[in-house]
């Protein structure tokens, strides 16, 4: 038993060690996890829990409500954020602070935190503000900088720099060349604008140079025997054949006037005409016109180069820009054909190429301006307002001559829009076009050829696609045609075919289809005669005027695919030989002629427009009047 007791003594004591004896509290249950866990609690250094502080949200958001910045941020604490917008080209920002709300005012101070929150950004702007300054180089102005906000504009200073020897040309954006500054662009940085001037020049000897090298013979790339006004081509109108009923020798037919390309070209050059008719009065006025501009540039600043001044009925305009010296006379006359008209003559030349610009407008309705260079020249002409046309011609260094045309004629409010191409060497002259008033519903292309010689047409080659097919025609005039020797015509009726006699014969002329083995070509003829319209002209002496005539006359034609048939074929429909009276070289010409002028001309046809050809024209010249 005594052994018992002192065993249960040491044990009790044993216990009383491990849950300290003595102590009256009662051990508190430690915390547990959702899961039942045991978790310890923080302690302190001497053994205490500690509670865990607590956080809140603080986001921080830009004046146009974009997040910055999200942030917890203990309790008691104060929150912080720097914020700072950067600048643009147009505005100056100013970060005032922060608000409580979106566009609120702003807070004196950000307030410890003690719940969540969100703090917008207050910012001011302000335009930015530039300066423009004016670098005189050299010139001497009292032309202050200005100082404008982005987007505004500055004027252009009145008052111009004065720098000795040399002319005032204007205000640049770059110190070494003249690149003109626009001031109605606005300002969005600082600039600086550079006076350019150019060293005075002999204005006189310019103006001088100018006016003794204005004039211009339109026909002066043309052959003479090319020209209406050619003896040769000029006909008594009485002596021209348009009946037909009865039998008309071939011999008194009129034949090789010009065809429709040709006549396309001498009739717009023969219009622009008048044009240069005007000019003459120029020629009259230039001693007048350097005396008495040397006279006032005598009496005035040497940076001066604008004046004006009457002659007559004449009112005249010299002017120097520092690159170009104009010639203006403005007037009112008689001009012949188109009556009384106001008229301007604009010249101008540039002083570094040398190249000169005449400008002539008659009225509202005509104008024409050209250029001349040393081999070449161009001209846009508006006449009557129905017509807009532009003409270039070049000669080689071999004396051959290249031009081009391109004409707008309004008839009826329609639009007619022509083309032509032409080529002069020594002996052949080509006009290649799509002019063809006489063929109805014409799409083609027609290649003439004209001897140079004797300025007649030879013949032509049309190029035509109907539905898919593509004929190549030659046309000769009836007398290239050997075995016809007379003609007649009967027109069509309700109850016949047209027709054409030959040779006194009471029998239809007939020709010949292509037929069966000619595929797609089968229904159309190897050959045929048809008229065709031929120019001639003539000349009133008593008005001074020269008169186009258009003229039916019978051609005849041939598929240049059968001509190798063409006198068996003639032969085996109408029971005559015939041949056609070329010279091999001739006839070579029409078809070489035509196989390579028409694919050029295709290229070649819509390389001008009517916008392209006014805005060559222009328009008047006016000065700004200082």
């Amino acid at each position: 038993m005594k052994k018992l007791f002192l065993l249960m003594l040491a044990l009790a004591i044993t216990l009383c060690v491990f849950v300290s004896c003595g102590n009256d509290e009662t051990p508190e249950t430690p915390p547990t996890t959702e899961g039942g866990n045991t978790e310890t609690p923080p302690t302190t250094e001497g053994g205490n829990t500690e509670t865990p502080p607590v956080k809140y949200t603080i986001t921080w958001k830009a004046e146009d409500g974009t997040t910055l910045k999200s942030e917890e941020v203990t309790e008691g604490q104060t929150p912080a954020y720097t914020y700072e917008k950067a600048d643009t080209a147009e505005w100056d920002y100013t970060v005032e602070g922060w608000s409580a709300t979106e566009g609120g005012e702003v807070l004196t101070s950000i307030p410890k935190a003690n719940a969540d929150a969100t703090y917008y950004a207050v910012v001011s702007q302000v335009k930015q503000k530039y300066t423009v300054t004016f670098d005189l180089q050299g010139g001497e102005a009292e032309i202050a900088p200005v100082t404008v906000e982005y987007g505004q504009t500055v004027e252009m200073p009145t008052e111009k720099p004065l720098f000795d020897g040399h002319k005032f040309m204007g205000w640049s954006s770059k110190a070494d060349a003249f690149v003109e500054v626009d001031f109605t662009a606005p300002v969005v940085a600082n600039k600086t604008i550079y006076a350019i001037y150019n060293e005075v020049v002999d204005i006189s000897a310019l103006l001088e140079e100018l006016l003794s090298g204005y004039e211009f013979n339109p026909y002066s790339y043309i052959p003479e025997t090319l020209l209406y006004q050619y003896s040769d081509n000029l006909v008594n109108p009485e002596d021209l054949v348009d009946d037909y009923s009865s039998f008309v020798n071939v011999s008194d037919i009129t034949f090789g006037g010009f065809g429709e390309q040709w006549h396309m070209i001498v009739d717009n050059l023969n219009q622009s005409q008048t044009f240069f008719n005007v000019l003459s009065v120029v020629e009259g006025l230039v001693s007048t016109s350097l005396a008495t501009f040397n006279n006032y540039i005598d009496k005035n600043p040497a940076d001066t180069a604008h004046h004006n001044f009457a002659s007559g009925i004449y009112s005249i305009t010299v002017n120097f820009d520092g690159s170009t010296i104009y010639y203006v006379l403005d007037y009112t006359a008689d001009i012949p054909v188109l009556g009384t008209q106001t008229v301007q003559i604009a010249m101008h030349m540039d002083v570094a190429t040398k190249d000169k610009t005449v400008r002539v407008q008659i009225g509202d309705a005509n104008a024409l301006a050209y250029v001349i260079r040393e081999n070449s020249y161009e001209f846009g002409i508006r006449y009557l307002g129905v017509r807009r046309a532009f003409f270039e011609v070049a000669r080689d260094s071999e004396g051959n001559v290249e031009g081009h045309i391109n004409e707008y004629l309004t008839v009826k409010s329609v639009e007619i829009a022509s083309a032509a191409d032409f080529y002069i060497g020594e002996d052949y002259a080509y006009a290649v076009g799509n002019k063809a008033d006489a063929f109805v519903g014409f799409t083609g292309y027609i290649c003439e050829v004209y001897d140079v010689t004797t300025g007649k047409m030879i013949g032509y080659e049309v190029q035509e696609t109907l539905s898919a097919i593509t004929y190549n025609t030659l046309w000769f005039n009836l007398e290239d045609i050997s075995g016809i020797t007379s003609i007649k015509y009967r027109p069509a009726t309700d109850t016949e075919n047209a027709a054409f006699y030959i040779n006194g014969s009471s029998t239809a002329w007939a020709n010949k289809l292509v037929g069966l083995l000619g595929g797609l070509k089968a229904a159309s003829r190897r050959f045929d005669i048809e008229f065709r319209t031929q120019y001639f002209y003539s000349y009133d002496a008593a008005t001074q005027t020269y008169t186009a005539h258009a003229v039916q006359v019978p051609m005849f034609f041939a598929q240049e695919e059968y001509y190798d048939d063409l006198i068996s074929d003639v032969k085996s429909a109408n029971k005559i030989t015939i041949s056609v009276k070329l010279s091999d070289g001739e006839l070579s010409e029409i078809m070489d002629a035509y196989d390579t002028t028409v694919p050029a001309f295709i290229e070649n046809k819509e390389n001008m427009s009517v916008d392209a050809i006014l805005a060559f024209i222009g328009t008047k010249v006016i000065f700004d009047e200082e």
